[in-house]
């Protein structure tokens, strides 16, 4: 059991973050309006909170620091001292390092701040106006107009004491309680299961069904967040990007109400500072060619989500120039990822996919931000971790929209199970376009391959016999390796075929039966499990087997890789 004084620092994490973050939007608005007294305020009012909890937590540097940014503050405030780049700079360093001291209180790590308390001291002191004072003005005058400054100011309503209706909840607990939850699930499919083979009645077990659901639900919801509170973060992301860059751009945010579970929000933070970074790097043209393009000198990147069915939308758009897919040729033909034949060959959607290789970079010029080796690959395994995927647009000289398709929620998986060779797997529903039939006859050999039509257009065929007969999936660059099912059936024989959709590719996967649509909770693989490609977790069924849930971007490249292999060869 924790004690009281963890608590409490728990507690202080929570808020402390939360201002911390607050502080570096409130720095980039005013840094861009030096004249924003509300952006003043609040910057006061949050330090003085922060100075006045660490100190009541025995947190000395956290205080000394917040204390010195609030007499920054104060200044700007009484008009002792007037706001520029230098004084800017010192800012956003001294805020850095106030995130870095509350982050070591976890870690316990030793973060040094006395470089910048000094510089940022010495320019207060080098800088303050000299005020006249009155002869008359006592040391509690002086006093008093420091309090005020730190007074969310008079509403006419006079001194009031407001609760929040927000509890903040441990995330630690939200996962215990998902985890009991997770098994009370698979205790309730067990007993359903059972009701069906013996003379237990299924009305016996409505009441744990409807209350597991309940909870469920319920548990599901708490966890859920408004997307805002990532997307406020990312106001300090692009203002440092673009004084890197020494580019102009402005951040926009939508749909900030949509709610997504935190734990998918963490996981894809860093992607997302990623993308927001390469709009600007790559994207966002520097002033004087915006001004020759006809274009306003400050560049828009907007980031926005939206909910679809059981999914949510974050995108990024920036009006830049867009991605010159001609030189990403050239770079993939220089970099020897495919033969100069084959990347003529390539349409736009299918080169613009090679961004996502490991190592893969279009910077022009080599910075903090790019040509460092870590590219969108990075953001593609992040947001596949979860199960989504990413999606690229992009128009010459008007800009480029990404989008990450991610579940709105990890608790709950909708997927659609199928069985191969009297074993049950899952894939997910969110990628599935339909369930259709095939007899061997509308299936074609193609080179190594095989391909169907599926309205209208040639899809490629893969059995997932084939697939999991093999000892190590780079088996299937052999030739005949995808034709060992198919050379085996009769020529009139049904089969059911999942039609999935991943990218920019249609792949019809042919199973022996399918089952059902069932929303799973899906558990990672365990030691030395982890390390299967193809597998992206397991679920226990009702039945209480073990159901392997297939990963389908693995899949999709798999088939992919292979058919653009193939077509490397035929060009030799």
């Amino acid at each position: 059991m924790k004690s009281k004084e963890s608590e409490y620092k728990e507690l202080f994490l929570i808020e402390a973050k939360d201002n911390q973050e607050q502080l570096d939007k409130l720095f980039v608005d005013l840094e861009k309006d030096h004249h924003n007294a509300q952006a003043i305020k609040e910057i006061f009012r949050i330090t003085h909170t922060m100075k006045g909890n660490a100190m009541g937590m025995g947190f000395d540097a956290i205080a000394d620091l917040s204390h010195l940014i609030e007499d920054v503050m104060l200044a700007i405030q009484q008009k002792r001292m007037e706001l520029g780049s230098e004084l800017f700079q010192l800012i956003f360093r001294a805020n850095d390092k106030l995130s870095g001291l509350i982050g070591a209180l976890e870690t316990n790590e030793k973060v040094s701040y006395l470089g910048i308390k000094t510089s940022l001291s010495l320019f207060l002191e080098k800088n303050l106006k000299q005020e006249e004072t009155d002869d008359s003005e006592s040391e509690g005058d002086k006093e008093d107009v420091k309090d005020t400054g730190s007074k969310e100011q008079s509403n006419g309503f006079g001194s009031q004491i407001s609760f929040s209706d927000v509890i903040q909840v441990p995330v630690r607990k939200l996962d215990e309680m998902m985890n009991e939850v997770g098994q009370l699930i698979i205790e309730r499919d067990r007993l359903l299961a059972l009701s069906q083979k013996e003379a237990l009645s299924s009305s016996d077990l409505e009441a744990l069904k409807r209350v597991s659901s309940n909870l469920q639900y319920s548990i599901m919801n708490v966890r859920m967040v408004q997307v805002g509170f990532l997307f406020n973060k990312f106001h300090r992301v692009l203002r440092d990007a673009s004084s890197l860059e020494n580019k102009k751009a402005n951040l926009v945010l939508k749909g900030t109400e949509v709610e997504i579970d935190r734990n998918i929000l963490k996981i894809i933070g860093d992607a997302l500072v990623h993308v927001i970074r390469n709009a600007v790097s790559h994207g966002i043209e520097s002033p004087e060619k915006r001004k020759e393009r006809g274009k306003s000198e400050s560049g828009t990147v907007e980031l926005s989500a939206t909910h679809e069915r059981d999914r949510v939308i974050i995108a990024i758009e920036d009006d830049g120039g867009g991605i010159d897919t001609d030189a990403i040729r050239a770079k993939l033909v220089k970099a020897n990822l495919v033969s100069k034949s084959v990347a003529e060959t390539l349409s736009s959607d299918e080169v613009i996919e090679y961004i996502f290789e490991s190592g893969f970079s279009n910077a022009e010029t080599v910075n903090e931000l790019s040509g460092r080796g870590v590219g969108m690959d990075v953001v593609k395994k992040a947001v596949e971790s979860v199960g989504g995927q990413v999606k690229i647009k992009t128009e010459d000289q008007k800009g480029t929209r990404i989008e990450l398709h991610v579940p709105a929620s990890l608790a709950l998986k909708g997927t659609l199970l199928f069985e191969v060779d009297q074993q049950e797997y899952a894939i997910a529903l969110a990628y599935t376009e339909a369930v259709i039939t095939l007899e061997k006859s509308q299936i074609h050999k193609l080179g190594a391959g095989l391909t169907a039509d599926f309205q209208g257009e040639a899809i490629s065929i893969i059995f997932m016999k084939d697939l999991l007969s093999m000892k190590h999936l780079s088996e299937v660059s052999v030739r005949g390796s995808l034709h060992k099912t198919y050379n085996s059936i009769s020529e009139n024989e049904l089969h059911d075929v999942l039609v999935v959709s991943y990218g920019n590719h249609i792949t019809g996967i042919v199973v022996d039966r399918v089952i059902q649509q069932k929303e799973v909770i899906e558990k990672p693989l365990a030691r030395p499990l982890q390390d299967i490609n193809l597998i992206s977790g397991a679920t226990i069924l009702g039945n209480g087997k073990v159901c392997p849930v297939i990963d389908i971007s693995v899949l999709t490249d798999l088939v992919h890789k292979q058919s653009l292999q193939r077509g490397q060869e035929e060009t030799k």
